[in-house]
């Protein structure tokens, strides 16, 4: 179980829609996102370039994608 006074991950978004995770060093997926997330671990998307917060948005986007995936 995750740390509950850790920070949250942060993840980046790039104008060409990767996400880099800057914890690991590495690009992640909407999946491994949606992983992170049902593991209760705290993650924060931000825009590499704005540095506006699109947490709500992805995390929107997985839910989207995945009730896609089961209909």
């Amino acid at each position: 179980m995750p740390d509950p006074k850790a920070s949250p991950r942060i993840i980046k978004r790039y104008s060409n829609r990767k996400l880099y995770d800057t914890e690991r060093s590495r690009y992640v997926t909407l999946e491994e996102i949606a992983q992170m997330v049902k593991a209760g671990e705290e993650v924060t998307i931000i825009d590499n370039k704005s540095k506006g917060d699109l947490t709500a948005v992805t995390l929107t986007q997985i839910i989207y994608e995945e009730e896609k995936r089961k209909s």
